[in-house]
C-alpha cells in the first residue's frame, strides 16, 4: 500500500509539472509521454504587445490570428503566406531594378535635348557623333549676333533709299574687259537671255548649298548633330550678310554702266532688243551673283575641309571642286550674256572667296585666337545720306 500511494504521488507531480512545462512552451501534453490517459492542454498564445504609434492595430491583431492558426512544419516554425508573398513581391522590385534605372537614363537624355539635365548629366549621356564641333573653335557669339543684325538693317536701309542708280560714274571696259567681252559675248540675243537665266538659277543653287547640303543635310539629318548644324548655318548667314553689305556699297559708289547698256548707247553697235527695255541700273561693278556663287563655294569647301561631312576624304574634296566650278561657270556666264566685264567678275569672285572662306576661317575654324566681345559692347552699322547724291555708311555703338 505504501509503494503504490508513492507511486501516485510521483506519477501526479510528474503530471502537474509536464503541464506547467507545456503551458510555458505554449504546446500540448502528449499522454502517452508520461504514461497517462488524461486530455490534452490546448495551446495558449502569449499575449500580443501593443502596436506602435503609427501601426494599424487591426493588422497586428489579424496577423497574431494568423500566426495561431498557421499550420506547423516539422520543425516547429509557421508559413505566413503574407511574408510568402512579400518576398516574391521584393524579388519581382529588385528584379524590376535595372529597367527602372533604364528608363532614370531616358528621361536624362531626354533632358539633355531639352537642356534641363546637370551638365555632368549632358556630358555622360551625350551621343557620339561622327561630326563634331572641336571645343577649340569658337562657337557663334553674342557680338557676332549684333553684327549680322545691324548689317542687315544697314542692307533694308540701303534698298529702301532712293539711290541713283541709273546715273552711272564709270563707263566702259578696264584693263583687258572689252577683249574679252569682245570674244565671249553670245551673238544671240535668245542665247545671252538663255545664259544670263542660268546663271541667276546656278547662283541660288550655291546660296542654298551650304544651308541644304552641309548643314542641314549632312550634319542635321545624317548625323543627327544639330548643334553643328546650327552653328555652320549661322556662319553660313553671317558671311552672306558680309558680302551683301560690301556689294552694296561699292555699286553705290562706283556706279559702273553694264556693258550692255554701253553697246545700246554705241550706234556704231548693231541694234539689239535688250536696249528696248530703257534705262539699265549702274550694278556692273561687281559682279552680285559671282560673288553670292563664290561665298557659297567658299563655304563648302571651308566644311568639308574641317570636318569629314560626307565621311570620305575624296568625296569631300570633290565637293569643294564641285563647287568651285559651279561658281565659276556662274562668273563666265555673266560675261557671255553681256551683263558684267570680266573684273566685275574677278572682283565678285574674290570677294565671295574672303566672305565666305577667309573671315568664317579666321574668326571660328582657326582655333579660339579672335577675342571675343562681350555685352554691353555693341557696334551698329548705320547708313549715312549726304547732301545731293552722297550716301555712305557710319558705324554706331556704346561701351
Amino acid at each position: 500500500m505504501l509503494v503504490r500511494g508513492l507511486l501516485a504521488l510521483a506519477t501526479a507531480c510528474a503530471l502537474l509539472a509536464g503541464a506547467s512545462i507545456a503551458r510555458a512552451q505554449g504546446g500540448a501534453v502528449v499522454p502517452g509521454d508520461v504514461g497517462s490517459s488524461s486530455t490534452p492542454v490546448p495551446p495558449v498564445n502569449p499575449p500580443t504587445p501593443p502596436p506602435p504609434p503609427d501601426v494599424d492595430a487591426s493588422r497586428v491583431v489579424e496577423g497574431a490570428v494568423d500566426d495561431a492558426t498557421a499550420p506547423a512544419t516539422s520543425g516547429g516554425a509557421t508559413l505566413d503566406p503574407e511574408a510568402i508573398e512579400r518576398d516574391d513581391g521584393d524579388e519581382e522590385e529588385d528584379a524590376e531594378g535595372p529597367d527602372e534605372e533604364r528608363g532614370e537614363d531616358v528621361v536624362a537624355t531626354l533632358g539633355t535635348v531639352v537642356g534641363t539635365a546637370p551638365a555632368a548629366q549632358q556630358v555622360d549621356l551625350e551621343p557620339r557623333h561622327r561630326i563634331v564641333w572641336r571645343e577649340d573653335w569658337p562657337r557663334y557669339s553674342f557680338d557676332e549676333a549684333v553684327l549680322s543684325l545691324g548689317l542687315g538693317a544697314l542692307l533694308v536701309a540701303a534698298e529702301l533709299l532712293p539711290t541713283a542708280t541709273t546715273s552711272a560714274n564709270w563707263t566702259g571696259g578696264i584693263l583687258f574687259d572689252d577683249p574679252v567681252e569682245q570674244n565671249l559675248r553670245l551673238q544671240s540675243a535668245e542665247a545671252r537671255e538663255t545664259a544670263r537665266v542660268a546663271s541667276e538659277v546656278l547662283q541660288w543653287v550655291m546660296i542654298a548649298s551650304p544651308f541644304v547640303i552641309d548643314a542641314l543635310g549632312a550634319v542635321g539629318i545624317v548625323d543627327g548633330n544639330w548643334d553643328a548644324a546650327f552653328q555652320m548655318g549661322l556662319i553660313a548667314l553671317e558671311s552672306y550678310v558680309i558680302s551683301l553689305v560690301v556689294w552694296k556699297v561699292t555699286v553705290l559708289l562706283a556706279r559702273r554702266e553694264r556693258p550692255v547698256a554701253t553697246r545700246c548707247a554705241d550706234s556704231s553697235s548693231p541694234p539689239d532688243p535688250a536696249c528696248e527695255d530703257g534705262d539699265f541700273e549702274t550694278t556692273s561693278f561687281f559682279s552680285n551673283q559671282t560673288m553670292n556663287a563664290f561665298t557659297g563655294a567658299s563655304l563648302m569647301c571651308l566644311h568639308h575641309t574641317h570636318m569629314p561631312l560626307f565621311d570620305d576624304e575624296a568625296a569631300d574634296a570633290s565637293a569643294c571642286v564641285v563647287g568651285m566650278t559651279v561658281a565659276s561657270v556662274v562668273g563666265l556666264l555673266r560675261v557671255m550674256s553681256n551683263q558684267e566685264y570680266l573684273t566685275d567678275v574677278l572682283m565678285g569672285a574674290a570677294v565671295g572667296f574672303v566672305a565666305g572662306y577667309i573671315v568664317p576661317w579666321l574668326v571660328h575654324y582657326q582655333g579660339g585666337a579672335r577675342p571675343e566681345l562681350r555685352p554691353p559692347v555693341a557696334l551698329i552699322p548705320a547708313p549715312m545720306v549726304g547732301p545731293g547724291d552722297t550716301y555712305g555708311a557710319m558705324v554706331a555703338g556704346w561701351f
